[in-house]
């Protein structure tokens, strides 16, 4: 969850436009990480993020989101795509979901405690194309490879892993634009989560960028009725996302939404 948000007064907040959709009707700037590619460009040195899993600045976020989009162009991960990230709260995974995102993928934020079977109807149901993992999850993976039939690639995640890390590996490309026409749209799925887990079977939500970036928009503004109509499962991304469109410093917590 998100543990704290130290706010910056001086910052210029986003635009709310009225309607009878409520929060569906902020008026759109592109999706929500265009609107974090902004808010990068404009706050630079400012910390982004604090906290014991290690701190980034805005620019450092920026470039990390830019990167990741650059990579999934290239690998071949967009629209139709569904890429799930096995990680804790931290900054390295608000990049790698926003980059994703960025460049058309769904993304599942998945239970980095999942193992054995309930990891992998999870994995299926979500229909994941790509695994992002973090090193110390290398033995719930190996133990996949009798339960899923068809096996998403995997990417590892920060130090411990002696190959295919994504950090590594979307180091090389450049923090540019991407290159191709084939990126999000409002109402493409971005985000999916699990609201139960009836029978074995997860329950899947799915988040478009359009919803997502409303509820983070309301959050930026404290407005309580942005808490009311996001659900609860993506309650603490919207809110970390609405800090960050204000220009604030988070402190991630230990909670996430996730897969279940």
């Amino acid at each position: 969850m998100l543990h704290a948000a130290h706010r910056r007064s001086e910052t210029p907040r986003p635009a709310v436009g009225p309607g009878p959709q409520g929060f569906s009707a902020v008026r759109s700037h592109g999706t929500l990480p265009d609107l974090v590619a902004e808010a990068a460009a404009i706050h630079g040195p400012v910390p982004a993020f604090a906290g014991g899993e290690g701190g980034a600045s805005y620019a450092d976020l920026g470039a990390a989101l830019a990167r990741y989009a650059r990579y999934a162009e290239a690998e071949g991960f967009g629209r139709g795509d569904t890429v799930a990230l096995l990680m804790g709260a931290c900054a390295d995974r608000h990049a790698l979901w926003l980059g994703f995102a960025r460049a058309g993928a769904r993304v599942a934020l998945v239970d980095p405690c999942l193992a054995g079977a309930r990891l992998a109807r999870a994995l299926a149901e979500a229909g994941a194309r790509l695994i992002v993992a973090e090193a110390d999850r290398a033995e719930v993976i190996g133990g996949l490879a009798g339960l899923i039939s068809d096996m998403p690639a995997v990417r590892w995640h920060g130090p411990g892993a002696d190959f295919a890390r994504i950090d590594l590996e979307a180091a090389e490309y450049e923090a540019g634009p991407l290159a191709g026409p084939d990126r999000a749209r409002p109402d493409d799925p971005a985000l999916v989560a699990c609201q139960g887990n009836r029978g074995g079977t997860p329950t899947l939500a799915t988040a478009s960028h359009r919803q997502i970036l409303a509820w983070a928009q309301g959050a930026s503004l404290g407005l309580r009725r942005a808490g009311e109509v996001c659900p609860a499962a993506f309650r603490d991304l919207a809110e970390v996302c609405g800090a960050l469109l204000r220009g604030d410093t988070v402190v991630p917590g230990t909670g996430s939404p996730a897969l279940c």
